[in-house]
């Protein structure tokens, strides 16, 4: 009897299955050496991620079968085919927040993992991490379709477009870019290449149709990353491949990075150009600089990234105003717009000095054509008031000239007659009694007509009137009333006279 019950025993434990859930089999099976298996596993999970609904812990374990599934995994054939497999399970839930949290899976596992990847695997992880990035970006094109404006499904699908855009910037904070010294990895191998492939792949899938407030928000985990991280290395690399590539590759300003890329074989008639609020951040790199919970270290990089955005914005301003001048033709050839006078760009400052500039020259011109014509057609009795008019001014000027004289002849002495001096000393003494006559002569302006009781009161021998004598004819002594030409001094008299008329 005790024999029988032992088997009966054995026997009922023998048809007890064993209860295994849907994402340990999947586990499993995946991580088994034949590729048949692992392909079947994939079509297998594919109708499971379509019609079932998983929760957080059973996608992490999923995606430890996915992972070593890859891991061995050989050629790079069936490398980048695997992973294309992979990678579309994203957009294959239903709902979007099953979406997002198999990417989150997907980082954590992938951090977790990195330190035990060797330099022969990392590339294809690396393939991974940028289709998944796609992927997720394409989740955005996807659960978003196309309504009318106005519409209660056009509202419900902004509502979701933002949900989107918020749970993929959270996602991206709390696992690759996450600043918290609790993190599962010490590495930043895998935060490095996501800041290299962030804007290519969001570009790839938006083609930059999207608004500037979304852009803002898929970015800030790089701004929270640069304001709290300790790693001097990453905030380089985010700074370099993220920020200064929206003002370089992906602007309006026609400039590329320093590690751009050319496409070979590609050619793109549309220019790469993100809708970038470069307002906005300006004033949000200011705030995070200004902030107290701001490292020092990361002050600096800040401060210079909001000085180049709103160097960007001002430039950006500029080329509006350009682009109103701009119109297309009926071709799509780009012409200047007739409507638009580029005088009337100018200003009215420009046309107010181009006037003045105008009547400044007619008058000139009038001037000097006028002065020639009146001294042709002076009367004869009007140029006897005017010798007589000049004669009274002669004499006024005769007199200021003898008082000048008189002043001269007192302050510089005769040279004494009985001192007998050496010939150095005469020569001497001839040298400074030249030099004070030229300072004087410098000094001396005379008049136009001296007259004749002046050449009375002189004496006939000075040495005043030996160095005038000594003089080049080109400069006649002022005495000598005939030497002087009355008619050129007396013609701009007249022509000031008649302009008094």
């Amino acid at each position: 009897m005790e024999e029988e019950t032992k088997v009966v025993k054995k026997v009922g434990l023998a048809k007890q299955p064993k209860l295994r859930t849907i994402d340990v089999e999947l586990a499993q099976k995946l991580n088994t050496g034949s590729n048949i298996t692992k392909s079947s596993a994939l079509i297998k999970l594919r109708s499971v991620v379509k019609n079932e609904k998983l929760t957080e812990i059973q996608l992490l374990k999923i995606w430890k079968g996915l992972y070593l599934s890859l891991y061995n995994t050989d050629k790079p054939i069936i490398q980048e085919e695997v992973s294309k497999n992979i990678s579309k399970l994203t957009t294959l839930f239903k709902d979007y927040k099953d979406s997002l949290t198999f990417i989150k899976c997907f980082f954590v596992i992938l951090q977790k993992q990195w330190d035990y990847i060797d330099k022969y695997r990392v590339d294809k992880f690396y393939s991974l991490a940028r289709k998944m990035l796609n992927s997720s970006f394409q989740l955005l094109k996807k659960k978003n379709p196309q309504h009318e404006e106005g519409s209660e499904e056009d509202e419900a699908r902004l509502l979701m477009n933002e949900q989107i855009y918020g749970g993929l910037g959270k996602i991206f904070k709390s696992t690759v870019l996450n600043t918290s010294t609790d993190s599962t990895t010490n590495t930043n191998g895998i935060l490095l290449h996501f800041a290299d492939i962030y804007l290519e792949e969001l570009f790839k899938v938006t083609q930059g149709h999207m608004e500037p407030i979304n852009l803002t928000k898929i970015l800030l985990p790089f701004v929270n990353f640069l304001t709290k991280s300790e790693d001097d290395v990453a905030c380089k690399r985010i700074k370099e491949r993220v920020f200064d590539r929206l003002l370089t590759t992906y602007s309006p300003f026609d400039k590329k990075d320093a590690y751009y890329l050319p496409k070979v074989g590609i050619s793109n008639s549309t220019p790469d150009i993100f809708p970038t609020d470069y307002e906005m951040f300006s004033k949000l790199f200011f705030k995070c600089a200004s902030s107290k919970d701001t490292l020092g270290q990361n002050r600096k990089t800040l401060y210079g990234l909001k000085n180049q955005f709103k160097r960007a914005q001002a430039a950006l301003e500029e080329l509006e105003e350009l682009a109103d001048n701009i119109v297309l033709d009926e071709n799509g050839d780009i012409v200047e717009n007739p409507n638009v006078n580029p005088e009337d760009l100018e200003g009215e400052d420009s046309e107010e000095e181009e006037e003045d500039e105008e009547f400044d020259i007619d008058q000139m011109d009038s001037d000097d054509s006028g002065e020639g014509e009146f001294d042709d057609e002076v009367d004869a009795d009007d140029a006897e008031e005017l010798d007589d008019e000049d004669e009274e001014l002669d004499d006024d000027e005769d007199e200021e000239f003898e008082e000048f004289e008189e002043e001269e002849e007192e302050e510089v002495p005769p040279p004494p007659k009985n001192l007998k001096s050496k010939p150095g000393q005469k020569n001497q003494q001839q040298q400074q009694q030249q030099q004070q006559q030229q300072q004087q002569k410098q000094k001396q302006q005379p008049p136009a007509k001296p007259t004749q009781a002046i050449k009375k009161q002189q004496s006939p021998i000075k040495p005043t009137q030996v160095t005038k004598k000594q003089q080049p004819p080109a400069k006649p002594a002022p005495i000598i009333k005939k030497q002087q030409s009355p008619a050129k001094q007396t013609s701009p008299k007249v022509a000031k006279k008649s302009s008094r008329k």
